[in-house]
């Protein structure tokens, strides 16, 4: 039971971190009519990126909570709790993962109200809300495997282009497989080996048969956009985390509005490289192979989300302006600053001398270092704190000692003699407190 028990304790930490990450993505969501005037699609492109990341790494979090302090953030409104979890904790703590010192439990609410929860609940329910969240992240898991491997055997069976005829599209092809398959719905690329693991293969396009050679071009020109965009590593990550909280609605619908910015963005980037004809074949392609198409699984289509949407914004194309693409770029950076950065933390209490000297006082370490020694008989004369962890001793015999004791965080107190070793004579005492 007690197995389960921390079983389950580690999936409401999943789940509560998947609460504050619904919440930012609700904001992303709720300033979409503002962000799709004032942000460029890649910028947006990576504002999703950044949240998926963390979301599914959430000791990412740390760096950006510790050392990116600002006065107000999003998860300051957001997290009313945090669990003291680790010696630095960053982790929400919305449902709580065991019952208090106290015996009571409670849910907290952002803003800081707490609604009261039977502590004997948490017996049963946070095993059975882990036994829930490993059934569907399992079970979306290996529908999401199954359909990879049908789009590898879909690669298999295609004609593979040779790299003679790639270069005539692109000069650089290393670790990009390209097959025409015939029957596609859409075309797509996936991150992966194409023959085996040791192919050097690590992503593999697939492309429909029947496109003509210049639709092929265009089409192929997308699909390489993606892979130098690192969109595959980011649909991996929203594929992951997506299984992990598929209970969550907000997170479908930013997975959904993920893939449509990362369209968007290599929509753009393909049209900045055309010519004005160029720029025409390519928005009458969209017409007829954008079908809104999604496969499931860490692939990017050509004909996935918003077909109307990417037609219309091809038929808008202009020229992008540096003043623009800079001040887009200075407004996804602060709003990432407050939606990722910033907020509350916790962190264990540091050892300090007066907690030392404190320890030292009641002499029972005394006694801890004779049992390490063996010497029934041994008398510290003089001490000097070395940190706030160790102390330099002199015994009545005139011999020196290195003793340093366990600290014990969660009471602010040391808990024991750690171990103890003799120095050589007269010791370097230059800046180091006498304690006795």
């Amino acid at each position: 039971m007690e197995l389960l028990t921390a079983f389950g304790s580690g999936a409401v930490r999943l789940i509560n971190q998947a609460l504050l990450m619904g919440l930012i993505f609700g904001v992303l969501i709720l300033l979409r009519p503002v962000t799709n005037r004032l942000l460029r699609p890649r910028h947006r492109v990576c504002l999703w990126g950044v949240g998926w990341v963390l979301a599914l790494f959430s000791f990412a979090w740390e760096p950006l909570v510790r050392f990116l302090r600002i006065p107000f953030s999003f998860r300051t409104l957001a997290i009313p709790r945090v669990e003291q979890l680790s010696v630095y904790s960053t982790t929400p703590m919305y449902l709580p993962t065991e019952v208090e010192a106290d015996g009571t439990a409670s849910l907290a609410l952002p803003g800081g109200a707490e609604i009261p929860l039977d502590p004997d609940w948490l017996t049963w329910l946070l095993p059975l809300l882990g036994l829930v969240d490993l059934a569907i992240f399992l079970t979306l898991l290996v529908w999401s495997i199954v359909r990879e491997r049908q789009l590898r055997r879909i690669a298999r069976a295609g004609q593979r282009l040779d790299l003679e005829t790639l270069k005539e599209y692109d000069p650089d092809w290393t670790g990009i497989a390209v097959c025409l398959c015939p029957g596609l719905p859409t075309s797509f690329v996936y991150n992966g080996h194409y023959t085996g693991w040791n192919d050097g293969i690590r992503y593999v396009i697939c492309l429909q048969r029947e496109l003509p050679p210049e639709r092929l071009a265009l089409v192929l020109r997308h699909e390489l956009t993606h892979i130098r965009h690192h969109h595959l590593y980011f649909k991996t990550f929203l594929l992951l985390m997506v299984c992990c909280a598929a209970w969550n609605p907000i997170f479908w619908l930013a997975c959904r509005l993920t893939c449509r910015d990362m369209e968007l963005a290599c929509d753009q980037a393909v049209m900045d490289g055309l010519d004005e004809r160029g720029r025409r074949e390519y928005a009458r392609t969209l017409v007829e192979l954008a079908s809104g198409r999604h496969l499931w699984g860490g692939v990017t289509c050509f004909g996935e989300c918003d077909a109307a949407l990417r037609v219309r914004r091809a038929a808008a194309w202009r020229p992008e302006r540096r003043p623009q693409a800079v001040l887009s770029l200075l407004l996804a950076l602060g709003l990432g600053l407050f939606l990722y950065c910033g907020g509350p933390y916790w962190q264990y209490p540091q050892p300090s001398q007066e907690a030392l000297a404190a320890y030292l006082s009641d002499g029972a370490w005394v006694e801890e270092v004779r049992a390490e020694l063996e010497r029934p008989g041994w008398t510290p004369a003089h001490g000097w704190a070395m940190g706030d962890e160790s102390l330099i001793v002199q015994d009545r015999e005139g011999r020196w000692w290195l003793c340093n004791f366990l600290w014990d965080a969660p009471h602010a107190s040391f808990e024991r003699m750690y171990y103890v070793y003799e120095m050589a004579p007269n010791p370097n005492l230059t800046g180091r407190t006498p304690v006795f």
